[in-house]
């Protein structure tokens, strides 16, 4: 028999907690709007796999997997079976510091996943599954080619977007009421900027309320390749209202009309490659890299300057780093995310290779490393493939870009995954 429970918990933080997501000067002033982690735990006979949605930016990996294995030991699954997805919204709290008002958010936020997920693993009850997906332009490619053949963060029109919206919804088996619905779609959570100083999950969080007004049971909004992909709508609550109406009008034409059957097909596996990163810089090139993020981003980049110079002193030249790449199944529909920012043209590749539109690809999972480009986006540079690093690097480990080839090699292993 298949079955899904699900729960929600209030994760907001304190007044005065750090944002994540833009240097502001000020902490959170305003949490009237709250924050939420939701968990899904699905089941097919004796198998489980658990889906958590985390109203955050993206953890660092290592606190992320603190989660995973303390709800593996509570609800006996497998660290494996337990993938715990990050809206990605910058108006977020931070939990990468040592402030001490940060250090407790986040050790409170941790035990209130475990929680979501215990409840969640409670209440499960027989349920049906129902997939579909349409198309709507909610987001706009943000890497604006200059005339000098280089990027930078702006709006390209013509430039590629994952406009897929999916759906995967849970009813009940014996009654027509929804139990939850998990929507899948492709814009970075950026529409409120750093002038704002009010928590907010952005028009995940917006989207959200609506769809659960409307239809009467808890959502979820999984962000798909949204690293090369803005908000369509940005910077004022009219653009907020725009993105959240338009998301939201988008899946309830299509929730009418799913078509539900029981789970018979569950399977989530995960496996762990080592990425390579690109070259360490060098004496004038460490300073230029660190020169153009200060001046681009306003960051000090003294932490980044002083790892690569002390690289350069041991003689390590290249560095690798640790990705897990985690693919859920479900009937006829699929999930697979990584760690990362990805951009919508590996998304697209998957899609393509696997030949259903119903294989969704994103980031944001299990956790927070930086930005994966396309090989082709190398040569133009820009922040998503040059600067990020510099500016996140001494939180996430990710001190220089991956190899270029490192996306195609992500596409491979996903196929590889759905195989097994």
């Amino acid at each position: 028999m298949s079955k899904v429970g699900i729960h929600t918990i209030n994760i907001s933080p304190k007044i005065g907690t750090d944002f994540i997501g833009y240097h502001r000067p000020t902490g959170i002033q305003n949490v009237d709007e709250s924050i939420f982690a939701t968990a899904f735990v699905f089941q097919l006979g004796e198998k489980k796999s658990v889906i958590i949605s985390v109203d955050n930016i993206g953890m660092l990996v290592e606190d992320t997997m603190v989660m995973r294995e303390i709800i593996s030991e509570k609800i006996l699954v497998d660290v494996k079976d337990i993938m715990i997805l990050f809206t990605h919204t910058h108006s977020g709290p931070a939990t990468a510091s040592n402030k001490e008002i940060i250090q407790s958010y986040k050790t409170v936020l941790i035990q209130q996943v475990v929680q979501a997920a215990i409840c969640a693993n409670e209440r499960v009850e027989p349920c049906q599954a129902g997939w579909s997906v349409t198309y709507g332009q909610i987001g706009v490619n943000r890497r604006e080619k200059t005339p000098h053949g280089k990027v930078i963060m702006g709006t390209n029109f013509e430039g590629i977007v994952d406009n897929r919206i999916g759906v995967l919804a849970l009813k009940h088996e014996t009654s027509e009421n929804l139990l939850g619905v998990i929507v899948f779609c492709t814009a970075h959570p950026n529409v409120l900027k750093g002038d704002s100083t009010r928590l907010s999950a952005d028009y995940p969080g917006k989207t959200r309320n609506i769809l659960e007004s409307t239809l009467g049971c808890p959502v979820i909004i999984v962000q798909c390749a949204a690293g090369n992909v803005n908000a369509r709508w940005r910077g004022t609550e009219e653009d907020h209202n725009k993105m959240a109406f338009t998301l939201s009008g988008h899946v309830l034409t299509i929730v009418p009309e799913l078509e539900y059957q029981p789970i018979s097909l569950l399977h989530m596996n995960s496996q762990t490659i080592q990425m390579m990163l690109m070259q360490n810089p060098k004496d004038k090139d460490i300073d230029e890299m660190a020169d153009y993020a200060e001046k681009l981003w306003g960051v000090n980049t003294k932490a980044w300057k002083q790892k690569m110079l002390d690289f350069q002193e041991r003689g390590r030249d290249q560095l690798s780093l640790d990705l897990e790449i985690q693919l859920l199944q479900l009937n006829e529909g699929s999930f697979s995310g990584i760690p990362m920012e990805p951009f919508s043209e590996t998304a697209l590749t998957i899609k393509e290779e696997l030949q259903t539109e119903l294989a969704f690809f994103g980031g944001y999972t299990n956790g927070y490393i930086g930005y994966l480009p396309t090989t082709e986006e190398y040569p133009y540079g820009g922040y998503e493939v040059e600067i990020n690093p510099v500016v996140y690097g001494p939180l996430t480990g990710l001190w220089m870009p991956p190899v270029p080839e490192t996306a195609d090699r992500i596409v491979h292993e996903v196929i590889k995954l759905y195989k097994k």
